[in-house]
Parts: C-alpha cells; sequence; structure tokens
C-alpha cells in the first residue's frame, strides 16, 4: 500500500512540474514590441557615437543621431535607437572613446538579415514589472569596448543576451572634432579608475 501511494504521489508530482513548466512564463504582453539597435559600453568607459547608419540594401537607409554612450555591457542600454524596420545587411558605426582619447570606425556586414530576424523573433523568458514573459529578443546591441573591439548580441535583457557577432574597428585620427572639454570632465569622473585598472583588453 505504502509503495502504492508513493508511485501516485511521483505520477502527481511529475505532471504538476509538466504542468508548470508548459505555462512558465506565457502571461501575454499587451505592448507593441518593437525591434531596435542600441549601443552599450562597459561601464566607467564612455564614448561619444559619432555615426550610426543602416541600409537594407534595395530598400532603405537611414541614421541615428549621435550621442553619449554610458553603459551598460552587455546590456540592452540606457537609449533608444533605431527601429530595425526593415532588417538592415549593413551597420556602419562610428564612435570617440574618452578613456582612449581615440576614434574608431566599422562596417559590420549582416550577410543574411532574414535569419537575424528569426533568431530575434525565438521566445525567451524575462521578468518583467514582477511576471515571467515570453518574448523576443528585440533588441540588436552593439556592444563597444576599449581597443576597437564590437560585440553584437541579441536579447531583450541582458540575462537573454546571445552574441552574434565579433568584430575589430579601425582606429582613425579625427581632425575636425574637438573632444578635449568633454575628456576632460570624463577623467575627473573616471580618471581614478583608469589609473587603477587600465583598459583591461582582454577582457572583452
Amino acid at each position: 500500500m505504502i509503495r502504492k501511494f508513493i508511485m501516485l504521489m511521483a505520477v502527481l508530482c511529475t505532471n504538476f512540474l509538466l504542468i508548470g513548466c508548459s505555462t512558465a512564463g506565457t502571461d501575454e504582453w499587451d505592448q507593441p514590441v518593437m525591434y531596435r539597435l542600441k549601443t552599450t559600453v562597459p561601464r566607467h568607459y564612455n564614448v561619444w557615437i559619432k555615426s550610426l547608419e543602416l541600409e537594407a540594401s534595395g530598400e532603405r537607409a537611414w541614421w541615428w543621431p549621435g550621442g553619449i554612450t554610458t553603459c551598460c555591457w552587455k546590456s540592452p542600454g540606457l537609449s533608444g535607437g533605431p527601429q530595425l524596420e526593415p532588417m538592415p545587411d549593413y551597420i556602419y558605426i562610428s564612435w570617440f572613446s574618452f578613456a582612449e582619447q581615440q576614434s574608431y570606425a566599422r562596417l559590420i556586414h549582416i550577410p543574411d538579415p532574414e535569419a537575424l530576424r528569426e533568431r530575434m523573433e525565438q521566445p525567451a523568458p524575462v521578468h518583467k514589472i514582477g511576471k515571467l514573459y515570453n518574448l523576443p529578443r528585440y533588441n540588436l546591441v552593439l556592444g563597444l569596448a576599449p581597443g576597437g573591439t564590437i560585440i553584437l548580441w541579441i536579447m531583450n535583457k541582458g540575462e537573454t543576451a546571445i552574441e552574434v557577432g565579433r568584430y575589430k574597428a579601425v582606429p582613425f585620427e579625427d581632425e575636425k572634432n574637438d573632444y578635449s572639454i568633454w575628456v576632460e570632465d570624463y577623467l575627473k569622473e573616471h580618471g581614478e579608475y583608469l589609473n587603477r585598472h587600465g583598459l583591461q583588453l582582454n577582457r572583452w
């Protein structure tokens, strides 16, 4: 009798677990999901985005205004970004690294934009507003690191990030713009960290 009871409880627990797994994260998200390109940097390694341009060959070319990107590594970052409508096959980005006082640029080619879109559309569980939802990885994130390293992720939040590309930007001298005042302000806030930790080029 005891043996039958144990077996019955095992079956019930198994069924309960299966039901729990099948319903976890299936709350409906009732807000529109926009696919966007975003930029992020490691903390303390702020950059100024000079140019961010996208092209879907034969369909559309568009850009996003520059600005300061302050954090945070392997996350969607703090700011908005251009919508990915349609999905581009070329992304051009150039930026100025305050920590290095160096400009970088890179043209990124996405050989199969629709395949990337399909990967982004696959839902991943994420906590939002105290609940678990299954949402697409609707952020395409460019991580810009010291030394010109670029990492491309897809994610809805940092915990669902998948690396889909890694590139090396080309350094160049920008004689048209003077960032000295901004660099001075940046070093007042982050100079001590840089003196203690350096650029950590092998970390990214």
